[in-house]
């Protein structure tokens, strides 16, 4: 399938199952893939706004005729508004969100990636054996089940960001709950948010968006709405604001 064909079928909500995964890995991994993707998209809200405007218009135009017209003049203005607006409604010119906004997959897909090891610099072509960069090797290589095995084996899994890369592995994985889970055990964690790190802004981006790709968008915007609302870091704000906007 071409990727035309496919970013439109998106759009029409028609992709199956295999093509949605297709669709998904596409978004983020193919540069060419996802540029084409924002303009179709930005295209889309473009002309959406300007159905907007023709709308208005034609409402307007609306209620002059029915001023003309005597036999309208008992009904009130607004409930032939109203009516108007329900019937646009009906026949579909009024979808825009359902048919011009990504769906959820489309927005997981766009805006995650795992986070960066900035715990355990890996250096190539040095031979360390400690359990735990090792697991730090498996994650850099997105080897995320190696990790995973290689986190439980340290001496302290439950260090802060052990739970915070091996929720990330899980996220990766596609198993959103066992990372949401971890995700909260590093928010609890008295160590999250220090000098040298802050995980805490960081596990509510994550949880936001695992809580996007599972459908619970009430959650997802009260995770972004931390980020938003946190006044000592600026790590993922503007990201947020824009999800946010597309989820309300």
């Amino acid at each position: 399938m071409e990727n035309i064909e496919l970013i439109d079928r998106y759009f029409k909500n028609s992709l199956s199952p295999e093509d949605q995964k297709l669709f998904n890995e596409l978004l983020q991994n193919n540069s060419e893939f996802k540029e084409e993707f924002v303009f179709q998209r930005d295209l889309k809200k473009v002309l959406s706004s300007i159905q907007q405007d023709e709308l208005k218009s034609t409402l307007s135009n609306f209620e002059e005729e029915t001023d003309k017209h005597s036999y309208f003049s008992a009904i009130p203005k607004r409930w032939l508004v109203a009516a108007s607006i329900i019937l646009i409604f009906s026949l579909g010119l009024w979808g825009v969100k359902s048919t011009f906004y990504p769906s959820n997959e489309a927005l997981f897909a766009e805006y995650y990636q795992a986070d960066e090891n900035t715990v355990v610099p890996i250096v190539r072509g040095e031979e360390i054996n400690s359990i735990e960069y090792r697991a730090f090797v498996a994650y850099e290589e997105k080897n995320y089940h190696k990790a995973i095995n290689l986190f439980n084996s340290v001496s302290d899994p439950e260090q802060t960001h052990i739970l915070y890369y091996k929720a990330l592995c899980y996220l990766s994985l596609d198993k959103y709950e066992e990372a949401l889970n971890l995700m909260n055990q590093v928010l609890e964690s008295p160590s999250a948010e220090n000098e040298f790190s802050d995980f805490r802004t960081r596990a509510h981006w994550y949880k936001a968006l695992a809580n996007i790709q599972m459908g619970n968008n009430s959650e997802a915007i009260s995770e972004l709405n931390l980020i938003i609302d946190q006044q000592n870091s600026v790590f993922k704000k503007k990201e947020a604001q824009k999800l946010k906007n597309y989820l309300e």
